[in-house]
Parts: C-alpha cells; sequence; structure tokens
C-alpha cells in the first residue's frame, strides 16, 4: 500500500484541480445567492418569495444527478465537468441578460439546477478517490475544502461586480470565475489516475456495480443518514440569523457568528477526512453527529445563551462532515466501478433532506413561533444518523466494496 505522502506526492495536482472545481461551480452561486436578492427585487420588482420560490427550482438537480454522475462513470470526469461548468455559466450569462420575464427566470434557474451536479463533489471526489488510498480522507477534505476557501475569496469579488453594475454584474462576475478560474484548473488537475486512465472507464476498476450496491444494507444505511442529517444541516443554516436573533444575540454581532461557524465548517472537513484516515470512519461519523444532536438542544430558548459558541462549534462540524462522509464511504462501500451513479442516487436522496430541511424548519416556526419544536425534532434525526453510521458494514481499502 502506498504512503499518504507518496499519494500526496503524485496525486496534488488532482486534489488541486477538483478543489478549484468544487469552488468556482454552483456551491459558490448557492453561497453568494442572498447577495443578489435585494438587487434582483430592486432592479426587477418581483417579491422575495417570488425570487425564493424560483430559486426553489433549483432542487431539480436531485433529478440529474444520477445520469451525471452515470455519464462520469462511463464517459469520464473532465467532459461531463466540462460540458457542466461552460452550461453554468452560459446559465449566469443568461440570468444577466433577463430582461424582467418571471417565467424565464424560473427557467433558468431550472437550468442550473440541472447542469449543477457536474459542478461538485459527484464528479470531483471520482478523481480524487482514484489518486488516494492511505489519504482519502484528507485529500476528499482538502477538496470539499475548496468551496470554504473560494467563498472566502472570491465573495468580495461577485459583492463589488453587484455594488457597480447591480445584480446583472454578479451574474456575469460568476460566469466569469466558472470559466476563467475554475475551467482552466479543472483540465490542468482533474486527471484520473493512472489505473483508471488505463482501464478506459469501462467497468474493468474495483467495485460493486449499482445493483449489486442496491443489494446492500450499507447503501440503504447510508441513504437514510444522507436524507435524515440534511434536514437539520440544512434548516439550521437557512435560519441561522434569526436563531442567533432569538438567543440576544445582536445585529451588529450576527455576523460575527455567522463567519465563525463557515470557519468550523472548513476546519471540519479538513479535521475530520484527517481522521477518516487513522480510526473507525463510522465511529467519527457517529460521533460528530451525537455531538450535533447535542448541538440542535443548544439553540432551543430554554438552553442557557452563554452555550451558544458550543451550539455553533457542534452544528458547524456536523455541516462539515456532511461532504467528506458521503465522499469516503461511498468510495470505501462501493468502489469506483460505478461510483458516480451510486453517489448520483445519494445526492439525490440528500437534497430531499436539504428540501425538507429548509421547509420544515420555516413551517414548524410558523406553527409554533417558536423554533424549539423544529430543533428537538433534529436533534432526534441526528441521533438517528449516528446510529445509522455505526450500523453501516465495515470500510475497506482498496476493496471492492461490500
Amino acid at each position: 500500500m502506498r504512503t499518504a505522502a507518496a499519494e500526496w506526492r503524485r496525486g496534488w495536482r488532482a486534489v488541486a484541480g477538483c478543489a478549484a472545481g468544487v469552488g468556482t461551480g454552483a456551491g459558490l452561486y448557492q453561497y453568494v445567492s442572498s447577495l443578489l436578492v435585494e438587487p434582483i427585487q430592486t432592479t426587477l420588482g418581483w417579491t422575495r418569495g417570488e425570487i425564493a420560490t424560483g430559486a426553489a427550482v433549483g432542487l431539480l438537480g436531485a433529478l440529474s444527478a444520477p445520469l451525471i454522475g452515470r455519464l462520469a462513470d462511463r464517459i469520464g470526469v473532465r467532459p461531463v465537468a466540462t460540458v457542466s461548468i461552460l452550461l453554468l455559466a452560459a446559465t449566469f450569462l443568461g440570468m444577466a441578460a433577463n430582461p424582467g420575464s418571471y417565467p424565464l427566470y424560473v427557467a433558468l434557474s431550472a437550468m442550473i439546477g440541472l447542469v449543477a451536479p457536474g459542478c461538485t463533489s459527484l464528479v470531483y471526489s471520482r478523481i480524487v478517490n482514484g489518486w488516494f488510498d492511505a489519504a482519502r480522507g484528507q485529500a476528499l477534505g482538502v477538496m470539499t475544502a475548496g468551496l470554504s476557501l473560494a467563498t472566502l475569496l472570491l465573495t468580495p469579488v461577485v459583492a463589488a461586480a453587484i455594488s457597480a453594475w447591480g445584480y446583472q454584474g454578479g451574474m456575469v462576475a460568476l460566469a466569469a470565475i466558472a470559466v476563467g478560474i475554475g475551467l482552466p484548473l479543472v483540465l490542468w488537475g482533474a486527471r484520473p489516475a493512472p489505473d483508471e486512465a488505463a482501464a478506459g472507464e469501462t467497468g474493468a476498476l474495483e467495485g460493486l456495480t449499482w445493483r449489486e450496491a442496491l443489494r446492500g444494507r450499507g447503501f440503504w444505511l447510508l441513504a437514510l443518514a444522507m436524507l435524515l442529517v440534511n434536514v437539520p444541516s440544512a434548516g439550521i443554516l437557512t435560519q441561522l440569523a434569526p436563531l442567533l436573533s432569538g438567543k440576544g444575540v445582536a445585529p451588529s454581532d450576527t455576523g460575527l457568528y455567522i463567519a465563525a461557524y463557515a470557519g468550523v465548517v472548513l476546519v471540519g472537513r479538513l479535521a475530520i477526512g484527517w481522521l477518516f484516515d487513522r480510526t473507525d470512519a463510522r465511529r467519527v461519523a457517529a460521533l460528530v453527529t451525537f455531538g450535533g444532536a447535542f448541538g440542535s438542544l443548544l439553540f432551543t430558548t430554554s438552553a442557557d445563551a452563554a452555550l451558544l459558541p458550543a451550539a455553533i462549534l457542534l452544528i458547524g462540524l456536523v455541516q462539515g462532515a456532511e461532504s467528506d462522509i458521503l465522499a469516503y464511504f461511498s468510495g470505501r462501500l462501493f468502489g469506483r466501478r460505478d461510483y458516480g451513479t451510486i453517489y448520483g442516487a445519494l445526492m439525490t436522496v440528500s437534497l430531499l433532506g436539504t428540501a425538507a430541511g429548509v421547509l420544515g424548519f420555516g413551517q414548524l416556526y410558523d406553527a409554533t413561533q417558536s423554533y424549539d419544536v423544529a430543533l428537538t425534532v433534529a436533534a432526534g434525526l441526528l441521533l438517528v444518523v449516528a446510529s445509522s453510521y455505526l450500523m453501516i458494514p465495515r470500510l475497506h481499502r482498496r476493496a471492492e466494496g461490500g
């Protein structure tokens, strides 16, 4: 087995290229989209509800993810990523050129959702899994951290473009970032591992077929975990500002807490991936998720406000671990033969959980005028997720899956 140091010497370029792809694509748009709401409202006259409703159709990505994953398995990551980046950039430019047609805005939002999976870890993690085994968790953590780093570095660029040229400038900036930064770095670095290149990506790699994966309990336990973990993580993230306000945080301090949350997510992506390589990843995932259940309860109105930093830490670690867990567990359980197809199916389930969290937290607040019920449900779901991780079969190194 190769050492971690040897893997990094051979595969660092692949990680760098994939991290750039993750950081400059659909994920960056998701993080900066809130900056576009007021400029769109001012320029086009739509309500915030209309803007949010149109953007919500981006969840159609849940439908295209298995297909895009299948294409990555069959024709390779680079062609799929290249076409997806170009289509995403073209859609951003279409948004910028929209003269004010709301149906066109909805249609373009749907297009973003449909092509988005091709610009995410769904395709890029296949490359990283091929280059790394001993240091796979760490490499995947660095790859997913690309989004956090890109958000820190590029959000001011997008914000400046919006300030200068309105929402149209922001959309053009996103297109330029995807094509001018993301695409060249992906083409430079995101190369298949030597054994995958030799196999011609024809299915001659180690691992299970998607049909074999569906017959194993590992797939269904991981699917259950991905469905349920996204309910609290998405719900809390999208309601973080009002949650902080409910705990007595002044509006002037909210930004500091949100920045701290983002920092914890970044550290979690790196540290948890590192731990996966050194101990039983199932136990690490379960421990982090148990902590998240406790963190959810620390947001309730009866919890001491002085423990709010602990709540931010515990929930942020769950958010940071999520991408690492999906990519790492999928590779270890199922191998690379039909990796994209299997990952795509799990991403679909994950996005359904995200939708449930976003809608559920808002609806429960409207019904109860408090987040306490939603947070208590979130804690219970995270306990189920932690138990699911512990019941997943043993994770193998360079194995056929199982």
